[in-house]
């Protein structure tokens, strides 16, 4: 994997190489603060390079290899050349060169408003952005539409925003936009995180990377923890974004970014690593006060050491550095099974109550008589990714269009794929993801089954749980490894016994084909959603009523909690996801 992590970074460094190591010298901190200024006259931070400059009067650009080009900029980058190295190795200058005049296209044709409004990118994570000036924020988030428009399939990127205006005080805003868009193009996630999904894999990442790798800090850190009214004791684990671009001192976030250019979000974990090894080693060891005062605001105490940290850039990158055993193969496993855990619906992570970010996802054309925005984006972070670039609109809601199945077929025509809620006179909250036209019912006639693996049902109260189809689980399961290395194809370890005797047919053993896949039937008397030796979730012609069991294609849970599994409805709408 670094092998051909490098054979991809030569190419962005074919026209950017390293330094001379004979001639370099780290600038120093003091007269960094003293040359450094604010102008309210422009959006970018002033900084005299000519008291700088002494201190690189040598530093020059030529031939070498990535590995000392990631050495050097670790010890720090002079800056005069620093707009060259983030514009060089994000991929900006070949960006720009391919896509010459697509700025200026966009600041023709979009309709910019005035004020321009926060972008729901802003929101995702809890950062400041008082580096710029009104003027600096407003070409931010100008910048911030323009990518929007760009990669509608992108609802989601928490670290855009804060990288974006870093990138904005030592380049113009076309470079800038030019870095962001070749980030975000690169089939490389090793930067961003391009959804919610992603996003809350890499926090809970940092969790189990302590756990590992820190063992005697995260046991006591652990055990030092009170769950004051009922908190999770583990959310400190999922702050640590907020403590690298909220707290760390500007300064400091330009060295970890110079950092992140090059090696992606590795260098964020070793950050957030050196900060919980100093908060360790300063406040919770042999100190009570500060034992006392971490109980008293746990998020809170972290912060504010984190913002009066008593050490300077160099060590806290060097006590980053120092900790053994975080190579990217062992960071790639911990985030990757994540996701997977995410997928199955047995993580998951309320951002808001961290940082006050909301989940961002598009929220319909007309307001739900089911669910709020926060439920809808839960639902949004359910489906498969290559639908991110759709848009739901609702088709049909009892409340409005009745209580008529044909109705419902009227209004759902060939719309696919769609979204069905179901809200129950006891306030529980269900539905179905599913990918095929209901008008595909005409070509199966008498309860035959279609459509695809992809669907699945899911429940958003009383909490929520995403049931995927059980062939799509074991597939997965098969592709991965477990610790050991063992391949867990023939263990299917999320399935019991009986329920893989239930989900393979007599045919040979380990193909897709061989699972359960009745996914959808519907005629003029109900519609089903999983089938086998039960119904998945049932309804009537008059859907009011409905049943929901236990079924071999989906192996869920019961959607209701009603011990016959019946439910009654208090209102049905469905949605469909159509191209933006």
């Amino acid at each position: 994997m670094a092998a051909a992590r490098r054979q991809r970074l030569k190419p962005r460094l074919s026209q950017y190489v390293s330094v001379d190591l004979r001639d370099y010298d780290v600038i120093d901190q003091e007269d960094f603060n003293r040359a450094s200024s604010w102008t309210p006259v422009t959006n970018k931070k002033y900084i005299d390079e000519s008291k700088l400059l002494h201190y690189f009067n040598h530093f020059q650009i030529y031939a070498t290899t990535p590995n000392v080009l990631k050495k050097a900029v670790r010890k720090g980058v002079p800056l005069n050349q620093r707009a060259q190295l983030w514009f060089e190795c994000s991929g900006g200058r070949t960006f720009l060169t391919k896509h010459p005049t697509l700025f200026d296209d966009n600041l023709q044709d979009l309709v910019f408003p005035d004020p321009l409004p926060p972008s729901h990118y802003e929101a995702e994570l809890n950062a400041s952005f008082d580096h710029l000036t009104d003027r600096g924020l407003a070409s931010l988030r100008r910048l911030l539409m323009m990518l929007h428009h760009e990669f509608p399939h992108i609802p989601s990127c928490p670290l855009l925003p804060i990288i974006a205006s870093y990138f904005l005080l030592f380049m113009e805003d076309r470079d800038c936009h030019a870095c962001m868009s070749a980030i975000l193009e690169s089939i490389d996630d090793n930067h961003f995180d391009c959804s919610q999904r992603n996003y809350a894999a890499t926090l809970r990442t940092f969790q189990d990377l302590t756990k590992v790798l820190l063992k005697p800090v995260y046991r006591d850190v652990l055990n030092t923890v009170t769950n004051n009214q009922g908190e999770d004791k583990y959310v400190i684990f999922q702050d640590w974004m907020v403590w690298i671009f909220q707290c760390l001192p500007k300064d400091v976030v330009i060295r970890i970014i110079d950092c992140f250019i090059i090696e992606g979000r590795k260098i964020l974990y070793r950050v957030a690593l050196a900060i919980l090894i100093l908060f360790h080693k300063q406040y919770l060891r042999n100190n009570k006060e500060g034992v006392k005062a971490f109980n008293a605001g746990q998020l809170e105490t972290i912060r504010q050491f984190t913002k009066y940290l008593s050490v300077n850039s160099d060590t806290l990158l060097k006590t980053g550095f120092n900790v053994s055993g975080l190579s990217r193969k062992i960071m790639m496993k911990y985030y990757e099974h994540n996701k997977h855990l995410i997928d199955q619906g047995k993580l998951h992570y309320q951002f808001d109550e961290v940082s006050s970010a909301v989940v961002v996802g598009p929220l319909p054309d007309q307001d739900s008589n089911i669910v709020e925005p926060k439920q809808w984006s839960q639902i949004w972070n359910m489906i498969p990714d290559r639908y991110y670039i759709k848009v739901p609109i609702m088709l049909f809601t009892s409340a409005e269009h009745g209580c008529s199945l044909k109705t419902f077929y009227g209004k759902a025509g060939e719309h696919e794929p769609m979204v069905l809620l179901i809200k129950t006179v006891e306030g529980e909250i269900f539905g179905a993801f599913i990918t095929a036209s209901w008008n595909r019912r005409k070509k199966h006639p008498g309860l035959s089954f279609f459509g695809t693996g992809e669907s699945f049902l899911f429940t958003l109260v009383p909490e929520v749980e995403r049931y995927p189809w059980c062939g799509r689980v074991a597939y997965e399961t098969m592709m991965k490894k477990d610790d050991e290395g063992t391949n867990l194809k023939s263990k299917l370890s999320t399935m019991s016994v009986s329920d893989r005797r239930l989900a393979f047919q007599k045919t040979r053993a380990g193909s897709l084909e061989n699972f359960c896949h009745y996914f959808m039937a519907a005629d003029n008397s109900c519609i089903i959603i999983g089938g086998g030796d039960n119904y998945g979730l049932w309804l009537d012609a008059e859907l009011t009523k409905g049943t929901s069991a236990r079924c071999q294609t989906f192996l869920n849970k019961p959607l209701t909690n009603n011990s016959d599994g019946t439910f009654v409805c208090a209102c049905v709408e469905l949605y469909a996801l159509i191209d933006s």
